[in-house]
């Protein structure tokens, strides 16, 4: 114990279990108060700490119990009662947390146990300061993160740590984050409806983005809006930091900078799948075909290729003959499949369309040897789907050939089984929320569409940063709109970021607001491989640098694989008891005194853990300015008018 220790001596450990202790404060400690040689010292406050020297360290212990028992009086005067109350027994349960060590460095979790009747202190500031890493944010850029330098240094400097609000326990002390483990990891923002969670990111970046000599140019925020907040929280990010851009995407945008398209041939077969939802034993193979034959019909003409694409019709041809089909629908399909292939169109002269037949059989016989000719008896198959462009008019006729040319290999059912799929194409054909996918701008290629979404500009042969706030509003969008649009971005920056060299040198933190609705534990659709780029981002992302922001009200909906691999949590005020049982599983570390205060914990407050913080703490997040737009409808205001007054809304 330190030479001071001793007058710092608030009580003693008199019982010890696996997970708290109980500390029998000293007699005529009145109220709780103690006073120290530097100030009066209120020790007792439920979330507070105390001190347990123990060998060359202090365990550090979180108080969850205050309670006291008194003592046997003599008398039963009321005002005697009163007057001895200093006399009676006070206890304190606590739970270990952590240990300051002797060079004064904070670590979380404890390993050893003080022995009974060992004494217990009361917690100085420079404690404090030590559990709070209150130190300057800014270092030296070639510095190796130990010499600290302060802000008023001339050389540039970058932020280590970032304030993200004010202990609700000890209000003179900032909640910062690790910006490296807190960025540089999966984090998860948790919270009821209203209880703040889009204000904490927004505030968050807006403090990070203050700093505008050397300014964080280098960061890349994709944000999957799908409320519309966060255009109003960050528009005036760049009056307030000129090093800063915004770029902002709306499906609904009429300018063409800010519209937002997804080529439908950048998808893969399994996004088609889920946004056709196929079902897996019949309807696959047909996808798999069409998009293969949309690879074909849309290439160039190379004579390989079209050997390949006239075997198909031919094959589709002769099953189309062969039919029962009415004879002017099967003329139709017939004509069709020929006019796509490099048959002459003379072999239809004779064809009746009135009854689906020729005159005769010679005519009918040449009809047949001439389709047949070209159909290769050692068989092709269909060419892999490559993502290469194609109309998005074509791929209806593509679905139709590819059941066509499955008939024709004695499939005969595999129209009706195939009925649900080509009605789904044709509803989204006809959609108008799914417009953004019909962009049929060849010259469109992967690799500058990424980079114009997430923030880069090719110049020459080097790249820039352009923006470092990327917004996609899927405010209009429904909930399998937003699911294929977030899969899609996902996978193709993922992507894009694994070919990177150097590799881990580009971070992406894509933020995923209300993320229950597209990766959600509660699947309904039976074949979501598509949706599981959420799950390989969460285990493989850190190796590449693209980290997930989760924003969800409830937590038990998330998938388990991409919660399980966060290392970060906010979590605000959370009632239901599914997701209360749920966080309780995801953290065994914090305190259950904690977790029972998340019900009822005002708004713009939260409980902080993971391993971007010293220890679990609740804060007050700091006020964003601007807000995003998430206010609460102010229902007296807009209830109590004059009548016959205007309604000043207008519905699009």
């Amino acid at each position: 114990m330190g030479k001071d220790d001793k007058y710092r001596v608030i009580g003693k450990v008199v019982a010890i279990t696996s997970d708290r202790f109980t500390i029998e404060l000293l007699s005529g400690i009145e109220n709780f108060n103690v006073n120290g040689f530097d100030d009066i010292h209120y020790f007792a406050q439920v979330g507070s700490y105390i001190i347990l020297p123990y060998q060359n360290y202090h365990i550090v212990t979180e108080i969850v119990s205050v309670k006291e028992r008194d003592t046997i009086l003599p008398n039963n005067n009321p005002t005697e009662q009163i007057l001895n109350k200093s006399k009676s027994i006070k206890y304190l349960e606590v739970t270990p947390i952590g240990t300051i060590s002797i060079d004064n460095k904070f670590s979380f979790g404890v390993s050893v146990y003080p022995p009974l009747y060992s004494d217990v202190l009361y917690i100085k500031q420079q404690e404090l300061d030590c559990i709070f890493n209150i130190e300057n944010v800014e270092v030296l850029v070639n510095d190796d993160y130990k010499n600290v330098k302060d802000k008023t240094h001339g050389n540039n400097t970058r932020l280590q740590s970032l304030s993200i609000g004010k202990s609700t326990v000890f209000e003179d002390y900032d909640i910062k984050v690790d910006i490296d483990k807190f960025f540089g990891s999966h984090s998860a923002i948790l919270g009821n409806t209203g209880s703040g969670k889009s204000c904490t990111i927004s505030s968050m970046l807006q403090i990070l983005y203050k700093k505008n000599s050397y300014a964080a140019v280098g960061s890349t925020f994709l944000f999957l809006d799908v409320n519309g907040e966060y255009m109003n929280a960050f528009s005036v990010l760049n009056e307030t930091n000129s090093d800063i851009q915004i770029k902002y995407f709306s499906i609904d945008s009429d300018e063409l900078e800010s519209k937002f398209f997804l080529p439908h041939w950048f998808l893969s077969f399994e996004e088609w799948a889920l946004l056709l939802n196929a079902s897996e034993k019949t309807q696959l193979p047909i996808l798999r075909n069409a998009l293969g034959l949309a690879t074909l019909f849309a290439s160039d003409n190379s004579e390989c290729n079209k050997k390949v694409k006239n075997h198909i019709l031919a094959a589709c041809i002769l099953t189309c003959y062969e039919s029962s089909d009415s004879p002017v629908t099967k003329y139709q399909r017939i004509k069709s499949l020929v006019s796509k292939g490099g048959f002459n169109n003379d072999i239809l002269t004779n064809y009746d369309a009135r009854f689906g037949n020729f005159p005769n059989q010679d005519a009918e016989k040449n009809f047949i040897s001439t389709i047949k000719n070209h159909i290769d008896i050692n068989g092709f198959e269909i060419p892999t789907y490559n993502n290469t462009f194609f109309s998005f008019d074509l791929f209806e006729e593509c679905l139709d050939i590819a059941i066509l040319f499955e008939e024709a290999h004695g499939n005969k059912q595999i129209r009706d089984y195939c009925s649900s799929l080509l009605t789904r194409f044709k509803s989204l054909r006809d959609r108008k929320d799914f417009d953004f996918l019909k962009n049929n701008a060849k010259d469109t290629n992967v690799d500058s569409y990424i980079l114009n979404l997430t923030g880069l500009k090719r110049e020459k042969d080097s790249l820039c940063k352009e923006s470092q706030i990327i917004i996609l509003d899927l405010n209009s969008c429904e909930d399998e709109v937003v699911e294929i649009i977030s899969c899609v971005i996902s996978r193709l920056s993922f992507e894009k970021l694994k070919t990177a060299e150097p590799r881990n040198h580009f971070p992406i933190n894509l933020v995923l607001e209300e993320a229950h609705r597209y990766i959600s534990l509660i699947q309904e659709r039976t074949f979501l491989k598509a949706n599981h780029i959420f799950e390989r981002i969460a285990k493989e992302g850190r190796k590449y640098g693209m980290f997930l922001m989760i924003s969800s009200q409830r937590p038990s909906e998330l998938s388990k694989t991409v919660l399980s691999q966060c290392s970060n949590f906010i979590v605000h005020r959370i009632q239901n008891p599914e997701d209360l049982s749920h966080i309780r599983q995801i953290t065994p570390h914090v305190s259950e005194t904690v977790l029972k205060r998340l019900p009822s914990i005002p708004t713009q407050q939260a409980l902080i853990f993971g391993q971007a913080v010293n220890l679990p703490s609740m804060f007050k997040v700091h006020t964003a300015n601007p807000l995003p737009k998430s206010d609460n409808n102010k229902v007296s205001r807009n209830w109590f008018i004059a009548k016959d007054s205007e309604i000043s809304i207008k519905f699009q």
